[in-house]
């Protein structure tokens, strides 16, 4: 989805990569003169007018970049809202003494905090993304024949979504085995053996580690991408 969107933005605006590298640095010469001769002379006119394709593709940029902004802005609300009704519904004593319930709330509780956690992370880094020197970037990134299916800028793009996604799906699982479990859990309360817990620690540990290493590749990525 992110991909065709961001593909159709460097169509429409009919400008090569090279172009695009050129009009950026076009613009900021001329921006550099203009600032020089201003100083200089003490002249007063308006800035440069850079060409109209050029024009084009950085008000294109802008609105895509804040669209992401205000897509991401929401997801973080859903997110809240998704927190609160999980723990809310684990202070039903029935839900709280049965184990499945608890251990898929858990889960998605960790699911929705790294949405979470990812989308402020976001909505701060992008700020700084309008620039159509970003862009071009992004341009590359685009072109290129080749990316990587487990990681690229398309999956870093998808994360806040993807993540809270999985927050829901769980949460409904949560929802259903609370409504279908919930004479058995007032029967049998918490009679787990160690060994029979050991799976859904394991399974929760391991959603928090994967949470970990995608926060990493996030880092990493901003920084390529950011500076």
């Amino acid at each position: 989805m992110y991909f065709s969107r961001v593909a159709h933005i460097f169509e429409a605006a009919e400008l090569s990569l090279p172009k695009i590298k050129q009009g950026v640095i076009e613009h900021a010469t001329q921006s550099e003169q203009h600032r020089h001769i201003t100083a200089s002379h003490n002249w007063r006119f308006g800035p440069p007018v850079p060409n109209t394709a050029y024009l084009n593709l950085q008000k294109t940029w802008e609105l895509f970049v804040e669209s992401l902004m205000r897509e991401w802005r929401t997801l973080n609300i859903v997110s809240v809202l998704l927190l609160s009704a999980i723990l809310s519904l684990l202070q039903i004593e029935s839900a709280i003494n049965d184990p499945v319930t608890v251990y898929l709330s858990l889960i998605s509780m960790i699911c929705a905090l790294m949405s979470l956690i990812y989308g402020c992370l976001y909505i701060i880094q992008f700020g700084s993304m309008k620039k159509v020197s970003k862009a071009a970037m992004w341009a590359a990134e685009a072109q290129r024949s080749t990316t990587c299916l487990i990681w690229n800028v398309w999956v870093f793009l998808s994360m806040p979504a993807a993540w809270l996604a999985w927050s829901v799906v769980l949460f409904i699982a949560c929802i259903m085995a609370f409504v279908w479990r919930i004479g058995i859990a007032e029967e049998h309360a918490w009679t787990f053996k160690s060994s029979q817990a050991l799976f859904p620690r394991v399974t929760i540990s391991a959603v928090l580690g994967l949470g970990m290493i995608y926060f990493v590749l996030i880092l990493d990525t901003l920084r390529r991408y950011g500076h």
